[in-house]
């Protein structure tokens, strides 16, 4: 008999181990392309989801702003002179058309004496010539050259009166007193502020936007702000919008007008909220939803366990959110995660609703 080479043992022993290996350790995919020999390419993907309702959505822009007023001035003087009188006290409400504050006019009131006796001397001469050129006892010349010095004393003594009212101030509108800073015999001039008014109702709120909102900006859109002491909100209406956009910042400013019963001071800084868009039936999905394509976006929806693409028209996006105007349905089932493994009939294995 024969002898069986040894190396033969060695090749039918790996090969037994090789086949042991394969039949009994293998996993189901290197056997026959997984469970009851499915194809990889058509087993379900994972995903996350979402189910489209119609929620009432609300576009709030936040933007710092000031609150200022709407009439503001520091008191000054027109005439220079020594302050005989004081009539408001700081802190004070005054109603427009309220005495503040006298200037000495005692020469003034000389100057007015003394052209009021020219002027009826002036006019009783005027008198007598104009009786004589009735009877031809004067020329017309003569008479012209008179009248004419009388209306030239009418013009002093107004800008006599005119300068004596120069020297009593008075509010221009109604406000409150600020705190003074001259006193009683101070002697003032027009580069000297004496107090500042202020009228603080009603006031208003200036804040700034970018650019890209200039188009829902309107007069009688009504604004939130609040206090950076305080998480009271306060409203407030718009009714100026700057008609033009600032070429530094790129922004647009608006004024909002406040009449409520709040103590505000000018020149404080507040919180402004504007709600730009207002919609009560808004579908609003996760941003990474939406996909760009070459015309337009899509977004992948479910139907009957398979995935299906639905062409899209969208509106305002938010931090987190975009809304759909067109494409969606109440009730579609949206797909959140998986997105670059889905495509159009893939099979589906939903896994968490509303998780992105």
């Amino acid at each position: 008999m024969k002898k069986i080479p040894g190396w033969l043992y060695v090749v039918v022993f790996f090969g037994i181990l090789i086949a042991i290996k394969f039949i009994f350790l293998s996993k189901p995919e290197e056997k026959g392309g997984g469970p009851k020999g499915m194809d990889k390419s058509k087993m379900p993907v994972a995903v996350n989801y979402m189910i489209a309702q119609s929620n009432s959505f609300s576009n709030k822009v936040y933007s710092s702003g000031k609150i200022g007023a709407l009439n503001e001035i520091e008191i000054k003087p027109e005439v220079s002179g020594k302050v005989t009188a004081i009539y408001f006290k700081e802190g004070d409400e005054v109603m427009k058309g309220t005495s503040l504050l006298k200037i000495n006019d005692a020469d003034l009131q000389a100057q007015l004496l003394k052209n009021k006796a020219q002027i009826k001397l002036a006019q009783d001469k005027l008198e007598r010539l104009k009786k004589l050129l009735e009877v031809n006892g004067v020329s017309k010349e003569e008479y012209e050259i008179q009248d004419n010095e009388v209306t030239s004393l009418m013009a002093d003594q107004a800008f006599i009166n005119a300068q004596i009212a120069k020297t009593n101030i008075t509010a221009p509108f109604s406000g409150r007193i600020g705190l003074k800073n001259i006193s009683e015999g101070a002697y003032v001039s027009p580069a000297l502020s004496i107090a500042s008014l202020v009228q603080v109702k009603p006031l208003f709120i200036e804040f700034s936007l970018p650019e890209k909102y200039s188009n829902s900006l309107k007069k009688g859109l009504e604004v939130e702000f609040s206090r950076d002491n305080s998480n009271e909100k306060m409203k407030a209406t718009i009714y100026a919008i700057e008609p033009k956009i600032d070429d530094v910042t790129k922004s647009i400013r608006c004024r909002a007008m406040y009449n409520g019963s709040a103590e505000l001071y000018p020149g404080s800084f507040v919180k402004v909220y504007v709600d730009l868009i207002k919609t009560e039936n808004s579908i609003m999905i996760p941003t990474q939803c939406v996909i760009p394509i070459l015309k337009g976006q899509k977004v992948m929806i479910a139907r009957n366990g398979e995935a299906d693409e639905a062409k899209v028209v969208t509106g305002v996006r938010t931090d987190e959110n975009i809304q759909i105007l067109e494409g969606l349905q109440v009730g579609d089932t949206v797909l959140t995660t998986g997105l670059l493994s889905v495509k159009k009939g893939s099979k589906l294995k939903f896994l968490n609703q509303g998780k992105k």
